[in-house]
């Protein structure tokens, strides 16, 4: 089997040596930092769905949603909990215009084989949810969709990878790849060059950055994301789902006796960083935003004491269509991305990275691949939503 290097040490770039490991390949994941998960991965909402819209999305998802309600079996894992809170997921809207938009896409999702997707209108959604507003007029639910703790998701990864002697070399940055003609040799290092025979890019916000130094240019752009946690509030149901204002996109979900709340806002793509300043105004946004169809937000606000808000930010790296780049860049040998998952990295993850191992072992054709770096929507947009 070949020699692969990885540059990124995310979740992505984890369970992507895990599976390449396991293929037989002689791996080495290299990471600027000086722990895996510390950029983007630790900023991320951790959240895992298969309601989506897009036939491709909801295949990928669910393969994705199973392989985390199974961690421990696939990784032979005895014990190793990744937190998984199968709570669901509710979109809820309180525009008419959208009610009926709702009940399309769970049709789309059931014929899809997504058929535990509920519809709810009216009474019936406020009585299985009586926190919300009365303006909300209808919704979808998935009870098994949720979320988890990537960062225990990433450790089971990396132990699982190390069976395959595969090598984390932390504290390494890449400065550039090298090409030689139409095909890429290694990387140059800080510790000096690398050789192999395949090159991975894992590198999140970085990616683009990184294949630029070998000539290449990808569709993806930095976008900052804030995370808001709550500490432990006596209001906060404990027990509701993820939930999402469908007309809006502000979101919140339960975090331990708290709450995590978060708003893909419209931003200019910002240069990618190690770390990322957020906006202190966010929080006021944002609990306004979740109040509008929550009204308990606005008495957790209230009587919310300064120490317990949490405010943090990341980078989504964010492609055109919002799907991934996942596969070979065209008519240059050796050189893989697994990026632009505009916000869906974590519960992408575990079918991102089978999808790139067997892409490089050759067990998947090229021509199946739906994230192909040089699929038609690239240069129109459109695409899944990356608000959630």
């Amino acid at each position: 089997m070949s020699h692969v290097i990885i540059v990124g040490g995310g979740i992505i770039g984890v369970a992507t040596a895990y599976f390449l490991g396991r293929s037989g390949h002689q791996v080495v994941l290299l990471e600027r930092e000086k722990t895996l998960g510390e950029l983007t991965t630790a900023a991320s909402m951790q959240a895992v769905r298969a309601q989506f819209s897009d036939p491709a999305n909801i295949a990928f998802m669910q393969e994705s949603l199973s392989f985390y309600e199974q961690f421990e079996e696939r990784l032979d894992l005895p014990g190793h909990d990744i937190g998984f809170h199968q709570q669901g997921y509710l979109f809820v809207t309180s525009e008419e215009t959208e009610v009926e938009l709702l009940r399309e896409r769970v049709a789309l999702q059931h014929r899809h084989g997504l058929t535990d997707v509920e519809f709810l209108a009216g009474r019936e959604l406020r009585e299985r949810f009586p926190y919300l507003a009365g303006e909300a007029l209808a919704g979808t639910f998935r009870a098994r969709d949720g979320w988890l703790s990537a960062h225990e998701a990433l450790l089971g990864f990396r132990q699982a990878a190390r069976r395959y002697d595969v090598t984390f070399q932390l504290r390494t940055m890449v400065e550039r790849v090298l090409r030689q003609g139409d095909r890429i040799i290694g990387v140059a290092t800080s510790a000096g060059n690398l050789h192999a025979d395949h090159v991975v890019l894992t590198a999140g916000p970085f990616t683009a950055g990184l294949a630029q130094t070998a000539d290449v240019t990808l569709p993806l752009d930095p976008m900052r994301r804030h995370r808001l946690v709550i500490g432990e509030h006596a209001l906060i149901p404990g027990w509701a789902p993820m939930t999402i204002d469908h007309d809006t996109g502000a979101h919140w979900r339960p975090e331990g006796p708290g709450a995590a709340l978060a708003w893909a806002e419209p931003e200019e793509p910002s240069p990618p960083a190690m770390h990322i300043s957020p906006d202190p105004a966010f929080p006021f946004r944002v609990l306004e935003g979740v109040y509008r169809l929550n009204p308990f937000w606005l008495d957790v606000a209230e009587t919310l004491p300064r120490s317990q808000v949490f405010l943090d930010a990341g980078q989504y790296t964010v492609s055109p269509d919002h799907n991934p780049l996942i596969g070979p860049v065209p008519e240059v040998e050796g050189l893989w991305v697994s990026s632009g998952f505009s916000g869906h990295g974590v519960m992408a993850t575990p079918a991102a990275a089978r999808l790139l191992a067997e892409l490089i072992d050759g067990a998947q054709s090229l021509s199946t691949n739906p994230f192909a770096l040089d699929r038609p929507t690239l240069s129109t947009g459109g695409g899944e939503s990356m608000l959630i």
